[in-house]
Order: C-alpha cells, then sequence, then structure tokens
C-alpha cells in the first residue's frame, strides 16, 4: 500500500509583537534605540526561524519533499521577540507626556515607540501592526457573550484606533507561544486581564504619534517596514484609580505576514505581498456621521430611530466588494434597543473612497434610550473567510483560541438630543422673572455688573421652535396682559428688541380673555398689581384655546413675578386644565446682590447660552416627571421650566 503524509511544519512564526508595560506608580523607564543590524531570525530562537514549509513524506520509500508554503498568512503575537532574552528592551520606547497626564486621577498620556525586532532580511515587512491593551471586563456582550470589556470606570484607552479580540489573556491560552498569550516582562505579576475584546493604537509610518488613524495612507496597506526607526504613537489612558497609583494591565503587539514575492527580491517592497499578508479581519471601522439621532426628555419620554454612516475597510476587498469579506454586521446597545440587530443585508451602499473601503448607511428604528448621555453601540464586523482565530497555516495544531467568529470591533457614543421631533411634542415655557425677560437694565447687566446675560438668546431659541400648523406662519409676537393689570408701565425695550431681530412685530394687548390670532407667540404676563385675583379668573375654555394654539405651530409663554404678585389659585386651576402637575411655590430672593447664574441644564434651548440673570424670581413645585427643569440655582430655584405637550 502507498501513503503520503502531508505536514505543515511551522519554523517560525513572526509577527506578533507584545507591547506596553503595565507601569508601576510614574516609574517610566526610556531605553535607548535599537542600532543594532546584524541580529539574524536564528539567533533569536532555533524555534523562531520566519518561514513555512510544507513537508511531505512518502510512507513506503521514506523519500521527502520540502517545498516552501506560498499560501500560509497569519497573525501572531511576538511579545517573545521584543524582550529578554531574545532582544534587549530597547525595541521599546515610552516617553511620558507630564502636561498632559494627571497621575493621581489616573490619567496617562505617552508616547510608545516600537522598532522591527528582526533586521537582517527586508521579506519580514510585516503589516496591521497594533499595539493591545488589556485590562479588565466588567462589560458582556450581548450578541455574545465571550465578549468582555471595561465599563467607563474600568481601566480603558481613551483614543483607540479600533478593537481587537487577538491574544487576550483568558481565551488564548497555548501561552508562551506565538499563537497565545505570552507574559510581557513588563506586565502586572500580580494582575489578571478578565477583558476578550481590547483597544489598540495602529504603529505605521505614515501617522504621526498623534494623528487619527482615518489619515493613514491607504496605499502603504498599514506597512511596518524593516528598520531600525522606531514608530511611535500616542497612547491615552484612563485607569482604574481604584489601584492607585499601582495600574495593572497587559499588553501584546499583533502583527500580520505572508510570504512575498520572490521577484521582489532583495527590496520586498509593499506591492510584493499578497492582500493576505494583511489582517484578515476588517481593518477599519469608523461611523463617518449621524443622520437621524433618538432623543430623551425623561425616563417617560423618549424615543426615535438611529440612521449613521459607516465605513468598513478590509485589506481583501480590492475593488470596494466589502461585502464580499464580511458574513455579519452585528449592533447592539445595552441602552438603546434590546435585541442585536445583524443589517448586513440592509445596508444600502453609499461610496467607495478606496479600492478596500464602502461606506454604508445603516438605519434602526424605535430607539428607547436611557438618558441624553452615555448611550453607546458596539458594532461587530464578522470575517467571510477565514472565520476563525485557527492560525492559517495550512494544518492543525495545537493551538487553542476562541470559539468565536473572526471579527472586527468598533465602540461608538451615540448623541442623543431632548429636542423631540416636530409633530411629537410641543412645549408651554414658564419664566418665572418678568423683569429679567423684558427689561434691558435687567438683562444686560445689573449694578454695574459687566456680564451680559443670555436672557434673550434663551427667549430667541423658544420663539425660534418650529411647529407645523397656521400659527406657525404668523409673524407676530403678543404680549397679553389683560388678565392682570398695572403692568403698562414697564419697559419691555428688551424684549421688544429681540423679536424686532427675529423679523417679529410687536404688540402689548389687554384683551380680556386669551385670543392668540394672528399671533406666533403670545407670552402671557402673570402680574396682579393691585393685589388680587385676576378679574374675570381663566377659563377651562382658555385652556382649551391654549392646547389648540400650541398644537397649530403657537408659542406659548408665561412670564410670572414673585409670590407678592402671583395669584397661586388661578395658575393652579389652570395648570390642571393643560394637563399639567405643578405649582408655585413663594418667592425666594436669590441670595447674591447681581442675580447672576451660570448653573444652566443643557437642552437645545439653552444651547450656548452661559449666563443667566435674575432679578426676582420664586421656586415652583413640580410634582410632573415630565417637568424640564432647565436652570436651577444653587438654592435650587427653578429659573425655566418646560413641560412638553403631545400633540393630536
Amino acid at each position: 500500500m502507498f501513503s503520503r503524509i502531508l505536514l505543515t511544519f511551522l519554523i517560525i512564526i513572526g509577527l506578533l509583537f507584545s507591547l506596553l508595560a503595565c507601569g508601576r506608580g510614574s516609574d517610566v523607564n526610556t531605553p535607548a534605540p535599537i542600532t543594532d543590524s546584524k541580529l539574524t531570525a536564528s539567533s533569536i530562537n532555533e524555534r523562531m526561524l520566519w518561514g513555512i514549509w510544507d513537508i511531505t513524506i512518502d510512507g513506503i520509500t521514506g523519500d521527502v519533499d520540502i517545498v516552501q508554503s506560498r499560501t500560509a498568512t497569519f497573525t501572531a503575537n511576538i511579545t517573545r521577540l521584543i524582550q529578554p532574552p531574545a532582544y534587549p528592551m530597547s525595541l521599546l520606547q515610552v516617553i511620558m507626556n507630564i502636561p498632559e497626564s494627571d497621575i493621581h486621577a489616573g490619567k496617562l498620556v505617552f508616547d510608545l515607540g516600537l522598532s522591527h525586532p528582526l533586521l537582517n532580511d527586508l521579506r519580514f515587512r510585516a503589516f496591521d501592526c497594533r499595539g493591545i491593551i488589556m485590562a479588565m471586563g466588567g462589560n458582556v456582550g450581548i450578541y455574545d457573550p465571550s465578549v468582555f470589556y471595561p465599563t467607563s470606570s474600568q481601566t480603558h484607552m481613551i483614543n483607540p484606533d479600533g478593537h481587537s479580540r487577538w491574544w487576550n489573556q483568558i481565551e488564548f491560552t497555548t501561552y508562551e507561544t506565538i499563537f497565545g498569550y505570552t507574559e510581557g516582562v513588563l506586565a502586572h505579576k500580580n494582575f489578571t486581564s478578565t477583558s476578550t475584546l481590547n483597544p489598540y493604537k495602529l504603529h505605521t509610518p505614515s501617522l504621526e504619534p498623534a494623528q487619527p488613524v482615518y489619515q493613514m495612507n491607504l496605499d502603504d496597506r498599514a506597512t511596518f517596514p524593516v528598520s531600525t526607526l522606531p514608530l511611535f504613537r500616542t497612547y491615552k489612558m484612563q485607569f482604574d484609580i481604584s489601584s492607585f497609583p499601582v495600574f495593572g494591565f497587559k499588553y501584546c503587539f499583533d502583527v500580520s505576514w505572508a510570504l512575498p514575492d520572490e521577484s521582489y527580491y532583495p527590496i520586498f517592497p509593499v506591492e510584493a505581498y499578497p492582500p493576505e499578508a494583511n489582517c484578515q479581519e476588517a481593518y477599519y471601522l469608523r461611523i463617518e456621521e449621524f443622520e437621524e439621532i433618538p432623543y430623551y426628555v425623561d425616563e417617560w419620554v423618549g424615543g426615535g430611530d438611529l440612521q449613521f454612516l459607516l465605513t468598513i475597510g478590509d485589506w481583501q476587498a480590492m475593488g470596494g466588494n466589502v461585502l464580499n469579506e464580511i458574513s455579519h454586521v452585528w449592533i447592539e446597545s445595552p441602552t438603546l434597543f434590546g435585541i442585536p440587530i445583524d443589517v448586513r443585508d440592509t445596508m444600502e451602499f453609499v461610496e467607495s473612497t478606496h479600492d478596500t473601503m464602502a461606506t454604508y448607511r445603516i438605519y434602526i428604528e424605535d430607539m428607547l434610550p436611557s438618558a441624553l448621555e452615555g448611550q453607546q453601540i458596539l458594532i461587530t464586523v464578522e470575517s467571510a473567510d477565514p472565520d476563525t482565530y485557527a492560525p492559517q497555516i495550512g494544518g492543525p495544531g495545537p493551538w487553542i483560541y476562541p470559539d468565536s467568529p473572526l471579527a472586527a470591533y468598533y465602540f461608538a457614543d451615540v448623541p442623543v438630543t431632548n429636542l423631540t421631533p416636530d409633530g411629537d411634542y410641543a412645549y408651554v415655557y414658564f419664566v418665572p422673572d418678568w423683569c429679567a425677560t423684558m427689561r434691558t437694565q435687567c438683562t444686560e447687566n445689573q449694578q454695574g455688573d459687566p456680564n451680559t446675560s443670555g436672557n434673550q438668546p434663551l427667549i430667541a431659541n423658544m420663539m425660534k421652535q418650529n411647529i407645523d400648523g397656521y400659527y406657525n406662519d404668523y409673524t407676530h409676537v403678543q404680549v397679553w396682559e389683560g388678565k392682570f393689570g398695572g403692568t403698562a408701565g414697564q419697559s419691555s425695550a428688551a424684549l421688544q428688541h429681540t423679536c424686532t431681530s427675529l423679523g417679529y412685530s410687536f404688540a402689548r394687548t389687554y384683551n380680556p380673555y386669551f385670543d392668540p390670532a394672528n399671533s406666533r407667540v403670545v407670552l402671557v404676563i402673570g402680574l396682579s398689581i393691585p393685589l388680587g385675583p385676576p378679574d374675570p379668573p381663566f377659563t377651562n375654555e382658555e385652556a382649551i384655546d391654549m392646547k389648540e394654539f400650541i398644537e397649530n405651530g403657537g408659542i406659548l409663554i408665561f412670564m410670572c413675578e414673585a409670590s407678592t404678585y402671583f395669584w397661586v389659585q388661578g395658575f393652579d386651576e389652570l395648570f390642571d386644565w393643560l394637563g399639567m402637575l405643578m405649582q408655585y411655590g413663594g418667592g425666594a430672593t436669590p441670595e447674591f446682590g447681581n442675580g447672576f447664574t451660570e448653573n444652566i441644564t443643557w437642552h437645545w434651548m439653552t444651547d450656548g447660552i452661559e449666563l443667566y440673570h435674575y432679578y426676582s424670581v420664586g421656586q415652583w413645585l413640580t410634582e410632573d416627571p415630565h417637568v424640564l427643569t432647565l436652570v436651577e440655582t444653587e438654592f435650587d430655584e427653578k429659573l425655566i421650566l418646560i413641560y412638553p405637550l403631545p400633540l393630536e
């Protein structure tokens, strides 16, 4: 019987670097740069010669046929290559950026440089050299529960170029090999990393240390050339300060390589290497633009859809055929929606700016954000071929790797607005200081104070709200004080100037009943001089007319003074008719003389407003959680309130 046995022997595998120090305190050693160019691959370690051969043994004759493999490609962990005894520590350089660091707060910024460990042959040019930082993983993936990544309070990278699963400590357990986790000599020995998804920085000559990854020269294919010059990247780390002054983490350097075309000997430029020399998973993920974002008012009012442009780069996708190289694109979020969504087959192609890149429009309906901030999505782009972390060396081996598809990952913070979509909600505004809204001497400065307040820009923002309806077509502002007498002598110069600047006409009216006819904006003056309830009081019919006004494009603003001028019972009844649970809580005199506050809650209405001036205000008591308090003083005086009313 004749038999032939095909064995694939890996005599070296090379190019995955393990990097970055697990520093203790603030001690950082900065070795001298490498200058020895005579080191050969075989002198590093007999087991680490750089090359792969197919060896065929004839089972009858015993003949052996040895042919260098032309197809093997691999990603490898070369921590062993850049540290003793294989090589001196001068392969790594760490330069601390003290001005940008805050060690006591756990923020460290440093430039890390890496030199190539194999200088005797230019065919050792590598690709996609990534410095990976490993720490703790307090968050769990939804689509893949074996994915663990840091929470916001755990050690994480502030400026990652991407995220990778390669070489994490708890899954790649063929330890101390180039296809498993290898302990770095600078790593914290008493620390075990639990994260399986970790941030990285890309080291390549076309990127300056602090340059964003999207600016790299794609034609260079993220190469890591054979050179004595170190390649630096800026790492910005936020460490878990609970372990101060010892910050524990692990690290590695990951590179990819394939045999080059020998016809390029001895130079071996980038074009000598096949596309398979680069990493097999997507090398680039980036959201270019959010075209539609969800909204959040409070835990009861929120929703909307999410639409964004995602660019995917895959080195094997020549001609822009990115979808041929990926099997799934999973989107998940612990806060925006419940079930992970595979959007690969629904992505809309937008453009291709490079042969290996394509931009797609992704649309996801029915978001349920839990807050205005901290809303994040995780994008998992799975590779079609290869689809595993198994070493691509032509045969099986005793390697242990994740039981999950080979993938690239991307985290994105999703912006959320608290402006509900037009047609869903309108707002009723309450401004508890008539003087500070109307009068020039109150809105610009007070008692010689040089500051200028944002009171009028705030009123202008209110007037700019755009709700569909016939009142929206008018350009008139009515200051209605017919329910309350005694305000005719007050100046309204500041407010009138704001109205004029927006192209609105302006008039004060004294109609006995609410009449918004031909008005875009109605400001209801809530003063009573002399004291006493208005005559006649607000009626339920007026409340119905007010609702009809704002539902059809009108803007309703209540201006009210301190409690000595305010008729609590009448307004409380009106709020009830409008469907609001609110009441006025009495007058509270500001304790600081100039009446300015910077404590302004961010909202689309207060965007860009840094200072609010009030002269005499009271406190609103709110019993309804839908009420938005936009400005609060340090004494909890509610200066601006808005209430969202659903539109039919």
